[in-house]
């Protein structure tokens, strides 16, 4: 309670002030049990402008993926988690301390922090790829999931099983069964990797909840719902992605609606059309329709400089 109190407070000077800097840790969540600390660098820097196909935010870094499939990285930095390496990718995926991304070639690469070799991808050819706290999940050709890294709840025994989508967070992980239900594994103090019964088309783990888009455009989330991250709006969505305190879904308009925790504007979701949403701990961004991307929360994102590659 203490710490949840102190957080509240720092983020709340942090949006209030726009001047207070909070350094940023790559240190590896699976050394402590503590809720992921509030940054100023994953919206604060500037976003790539245009251009680009895929993008992922994670604790206090983000990564997008160009139209000419190279990653860019912005933010924390301080375990190497946006150092990205050179080659062509399909899909990227940033973690609390690290990232990953899916090669053309169908195998998975990862940098950043590695002390529960969660950056050392089993060989083998893959078709999606989650990083989470410490640990990461990929998807193989024939749907089964695999797991690598800290495994302290479960979160990387992935169960033998078809999947055709898969998600990680801090300490538990969620896959999208072939037959449409959602199965999840790891860690389950409130109830996150219960997930209900039912038909989805997508699956977004947060810190401690859990959202399935189902199939009728319905979004439900189970887990923690302190900041009512939790309570859907009622409404129809093409896509949801949940984070630390609050959970963003895309509407069949293209207009991006975000519910819970606000203390740094994390939900104050830009006016526009967008084509994706990726919710980290203390921001989020999408993409517009142009191809450009915006990003919002801890201190809101600026204009592009030059810094910050572009298309």
């Amino acid at each position: 309670m203490m710490l949840r109190t102190a957080l509240r407070a720092i983020a709340l000077a942090v949006a209030i002030t726009a001047t207070v800097t909070i350094a940023c840790t790559g240190s590896d969540p699976a050394s402590t049990d503590t809720a992921p600390q509030e940054q100023t660098t994953q919206a604060d820097a500037p976003a790539p402008t245009s251009g680009f196909r895929a993008v992922s935010a994670g604790n206090a870094h983000t990564c997008a993926i160009r139209s000419n499939g190279e990653i860019t990285c912005w933010g924390d930095n301080s375990a190497g988690q946006s150092v990205h390496p050179a080659g062509s990718y399909t899909a990227v995926s940033a973690g609390w301390a690290h990232t990953c991304g899916l090669r053309t070639s169908e195998e998975i690469r990862c940098w950043g922090a590695s002390s529960n070799d969660q950056i050392y991808a089993p060989q083998g050819s893959y078709i999606a790829v989650s990083a989470g706290g410490a640990h990461t999940c990929g998807l193989r050709k024939d749907g089964a999931a695999t797991c690598w890294g800290y495994n302290a709840y479960g979160q990387a025994d992935a169960p033998n099983d078809s999947f055709t989508a898969i998600s990680a967070h801090r300490d538990h992980t969620c896959g999208l069964r072939s037959d449409g239900l959602i199965r999840c594994w790891g860690r389950n103090t409130y109830g996150q990797s219960d997930a209900p019964s039912g038909s989805f088309t997508a699956v977004s783990t947060g810190y401690t909840h859990t959202c399935g888009l189902r199939s009728d455009g319905a979004i439900t989330c189970w887990g923690k719902d302190d900041e009512k991250q939790g309570d859907v709006p009622d409404d129809s969505f093409i896509a949801v992605s949940a984070g630390f305190l609050h959970t963003c879904g895309l509407r069949n308009d293209g207009a991006i609606l975000c519910w819970g925790d606000n203390q740094v504007q994390q939900s104050d979701a830009p006016a526009g059309s967008f084509t994706t949403i990726s919710v980290g701990d203390w921001h989020a961004c999408g993409i517009r329709t142009n191809g450009a991307i915006e990003c919002w929360g801890a201190i809101e994102a600026q204009a592009p400089d030059a810094n910050v590659p572009t298309d």
